[in-house]
């Protein structure tokens, strides 16, 4: 019998522990004598150049080991082989995937029952077939993923990239209709983030003229963009800094496609981040640590996960790892105030692995010695409850 993770309803009395951290000092001082500072410039001809030229190197290296044809043919067996094991999640009423091997190079976006599924040789219908689309506007496309509104989830932005970069195009799909929608969103080119608030608005995270990316090269302007409405004309809705690795807009909705807030994360490092809310009197920056993850809503709860140790009030502390929530509608009046409490904490030979949620529950998977338990939180009456689930491997093939 598994052990279930600690859990409590109340802000903890835990004593963080005692951890020195070094910092190091940054330095504001420009460097005028440094000979490849040149490379600083991402899509410079000469960095491009660069790259390429080392790439070139790496492969010659790789190609005349004698055991590369050797562990590429492995590779490529198992990337084409006929029995792998299909994931098949839940979506759109139906059981979704996306689908690659060796006739469909690019991907199938595809479908089909549950008892279909549970069949030997389940039969499929295509939603979108990405290797016929590229045949089509004879482009390289590659399928970067697909965003469909809650709670139909039958219109969805599809994300495709030419040649495989991070830049993409985003489209409007209609999932049921199997077809891009005829005068729908279009985004051209660019490395973004988009978010639906409804049938009718995105938030839009792009590049958006001179000034408005990054030094890395991301987007940290988010503005608000209407159906039919060109996007010089969006309206902007909040702005980060180009010091930031970039900002991205999100959407927090229940089980039943209701919004509770919308908000911008701002990436100010690559592991440090700062979450602002948009609300009627302007953006509210959260006063969460920089190492953390606004994770999803469950059991009427607003969840986070922490990464590094916190303490909101004297005497209290919550260590890495952990996962917290906010009464949620209390969050919603006054998100600087809400109390949190503690949902899970790990031990030392624990880490929380994965997370999600049904309607009425949270489910966290954490590894204990490198192994995999499941547990079902249930949230009622102000108290947490963990319950094993048990794991079974799946024989399902493709």
């Amino acid at each position: 019998m598994n052990t279930p993770p600690l859990f409590s309803a109340v802000l903890p009395s835990i004593a963080c522990a005692t951890s020195t951290a070094l910092s190091q000092e940054r330095t504001d001082a420009a460097v005028t004598d440094d000979p490849f500072l040149w490379l600083e410039e991402m899509e410079g001809r000469g960095a491009l150049a660069w790259a390429r030229g080392e790439n070139e190197k790496t492969l010659g290296v790789l190609q005349s080991d004698p055991r590369y044809r050797r562990f590429y043919e492995q590779a490529l067996s198992i990337l084409q082989a006929k029995d792998r094991i299909a994931d098949v999640p839940f979506e759109g009423g139906g059981l979704e995937q996306f689908w690659r091997d060796e006739n469909q190079v690019r991907g199938v976006w595809r479908r089909t029952t549950r008892e279909s599924d549970r069949s030997q040789d389940p039969k499929w219908e295509t939603i979108l077939d990405v290797d016929a689309l590229a045949a089509a506007e004879n482009r390289n496309w590659v399928f970067q993923g697909h965003s469909c509104l809650p709670p139909e989830e039958r219109r969805c932005l599809i994300s495709l990239s030419d040649g495989g970069k991070d830049a993409v195009s985003i489209r409007e799909f209609d999932r049921a209709a199997k077809t891009f929608v005829a005068d729908g969103f279009h985004l051209p080119e660019g490395k973004q983030d988009v978010s639906w608030v409804d049938g009718d608005t995105l938030l839009v995270a792009r590049d958006w003229g001179e000034g408005t990316l990054t030094q890395a090269g991301y987007a940290f302007v988010v503005k608000e963009l209407k159906r039919a409405q060109p996007l010089s004309e969006a309206r902007e809705i909040f702005r980060g800094e180009p010091t930031d690795v970039g900002a991205s807009p999100f959407v927090l909705r229940d089980s039943e496609g209701h919004i509770h807030a919308t908000g911008a994360a701002r990436a100010i490092s690559s592991v440090e981040s700062e979450y602002v809310v948009f609300r009627p009197d302007g953006p509210v920056k959260l006063n969460l640590p920089k190492k953390a993850e606004i994770a999803t809503l469950a059991c009427g709860r607003l969840l986070v996960k922490l990464d590094e140790d916190w303490s909101p009030s004297a005497g209290i502390c919550f260590t890495a790892g952990s996962m917290i929530s906010y009464d949620l509608d209390e969050w919603k009046q006054d998100p600087l105030r809400a109390r949190p409490s503690l949902v899970f904490q790990p031990s030392p030979r624990q880490a929380l692995s994965e997370f999600t949620h049904t309607r009425n529950f949270l489910i966290l998977t954490i590894l204990e010695n490198v192994q995999s338990k499941a547990f079902l939180y249930k949230y009622d009456q102000g108290l947490w409850s963990a319950t094993d689930l048990p794991l079974r491997i799946s024989s399902r093939r493709s």
